[in-house]
Parts: structure tokens; sequence; C-alpha cells
């Protein structure tokens, strides 16, 4: 899991950096801490559904996030469930041109280097998300997280075998075999058509209609594992 320490005004946050979710989220809780739950614009609030149902409260459309040297402009949904404080989506590292860096093990923002937090710093309660979310089979003996979209390589392999599997905290969506639909079928079972009607349920989110079939591709159809990975 990458973490790193962020604040909003003023107030410390650990954020989670996904580049697998599209959106910036914030949990009502953090949004409390901060100060900034007038911001909300209710507008923008509804019902995510997937595996299971989260409250969406609304949009915050601009806030200042200070990270590492730079104050950096933000926007970001407000949503239930999600069990991080601030979670860093591909939309904010696309803008502010961030790139994920695992040599050095950090995430670089223009010109400054922010190191990922060592597992110890790491709040437990996503660690505890992990072990209990349902699980679906993937490629390769791989089991994949029906919530996070967390994989995690098979716990049968030979001792000191080499092995090309992703390891835990990879994105589903990032896996190889998951891009082609006709190879993710082995990991969610009977393809199903992808209609008007389950495209809507996803662009009803907020979602592209572009990333919407795109996400049913990779999942044989299903709306509720497209909705997980998206999310």
């Amino acid at each position: 899991m990458l973490y790193i320490d962020v604040t909003v005004n003023n107030v410390p946050i650990k954020a989670f950096v996904d580049s697998g979710a599209q959106t910036t989220i914030m949990s009502p809780e953090a949004a409390e801490r901060c100060g900034i739950l007038r911001l909300i614009d209710k507008r923008y609030g509804g019902i995510a559904r997937g595996v299971g149902t989260a409250q969406i409260l609304g949009r915050v459309h601009s806030a200042d996030i200070q990270i590492g040297q730079y104050s950096l402009a933000s926007s970001f949904t407000v949503m239930e469930g999600k069990d991080v404080d601030l979670l860093l989506g591909l939309d904010m590292l696309k803008r502010h041109q961030m790139s994920i860096d695992l040599k050095k093990n950090c995430l670089r923002v223009q010109d400054d280097e922010i190191p990922f937090l060592p597992e110890s710093e790491i709040p437990k309660m996503m660690e505890e998300i992990l072990e209990k979310e349902p699980k679906v089979e993937g490629p390769g003996g791989t089991t994949i997280g029906t919530t996070t979209g967390t994989v995690e390589a098979p716990h049968s392999s030979s001792a000191g075998a080499p092995t090309a599997v992703p390891s835990r905290g990879t994105p589903a969506a990032n896996m190889p075999g998951l891009q082609n639909p006709a190879s993710s079928h082995a990991a969610f079972g009977q393809a199903q058509p992808i209609t008007a009607q389950s495209i809507a349920q996803i662009t009803e989110l907020g979602f592209t209609r572009e990333e919407a079939i795109a996400a049913l591709r990779q999942v044989n159809g299903n709306v509720e594992l497209a909705i997980g990975l998206l999310l």
C-alpha cells in the first residue's frame, strides 16, 4: 500500500495513493476534521452502488492540499465507506503531473520527492479491510478483492520459484490478464452483455461512457465489479 503524509487545512492526514482509482475521494470524518464539510456541494450527492452501497455526500470543488513543499489545488468527492481518510486518485496525479517512483519509493511532485510511508505507519484498518473483503479468482492463481481491487499472489507458490504475479496492492485494472475481456473470463465467470442500461448505471455515478465501457469489458460485463474497479 502506498501512503504519504499530506496536510489539508493545516490538518495532517495519511493519504492513500491509488493510480487505479479515477477520482480523489475523502471520507466524511476527514472532511469534518479538516473543517471543509461546509464546502461540500450536495448537488453531486447520491448513492454509489457496487459490491454493497456507499453514500456520496457531494463534491468539494476547490481545496488546497499541502504535499511536500507544494500547496496544490484539488477537487474531490466526499464519500462514505472507503475506510481511508484521503484517496489520491488518477485525476489528482494527472492534474499535477505526479509520478510514482517505486525505485526510490517515493511520489514525485515537480521537483520534490515525497517518501512513501513504511508499513509500520500505514493505517491498520486498511489491512483489516483487505483481509475481510470478498475475493474472486483471478488469472494465474491470484485472488482479487471485489471492493478494493487488490490483487494477491497465489498462496501455494513453490518456495524460491520466480513469479510474474503482481503483489498485494496492485490494482486489478492494471493487470495484463484483465486488459483482455477473453482472459478475464476465468476470473469473472459467465460473460454478461454490455447494454445501454449497464453503461447508464455507471455513468450515473459520474464516470464517462468510455470509462464505463472499458471497465465492463475488463470484468465480463459485471456492473458491480466494474463500479468497484472505477471506485
